[in-house]
């Protein structure tokens, strides 16, 4: 990955599609062509809808766009992290216009 990486990528310029992979289970996902790179996440509607992961700050709206297209933000039960680095809760600031 280039040294520069931090500056000259914007997240916010990323294409994010959703496919549902399974009954229910859709996969969110926004491919960085600079890099070669996917960022996914996952969001499982059910009787508790649940989405894993948030994404990378930047690239979250785009994100929430998606789940929207599937459920109303507001029936969102759960976020689920597997892990904790930046790609995975940098969406986070959703939580903000929760409470």
């Amino acid at each position: 990955m280039p040294e520069d990486y931090k500056t000259t990528l914007n997240l916010k310029d990323v294409d994010v599609s959703i496919s549902e992979i399974s009954d229910g289970i859709y996969r969110i996902c926004g491919l960085v062509d600079a890099y070669g790179i996917t960022f996914n996440q996952f969001l499982i509607d059910d009787e508790s809808p649940t989405l894993i992961h948030t994404g990378p700050m930047g690239m979250y709206p785009k994100i929430e766009d998606k789940v929207k297209e599937v459920i109303p933000l507001d029936k969102l039960e759960n976020v689920a992290f597997l892990h904790f680095e930046s790609d995975e809760w940098g969406g986070m600031q959703f939580l903000e216009s929760q409470s």
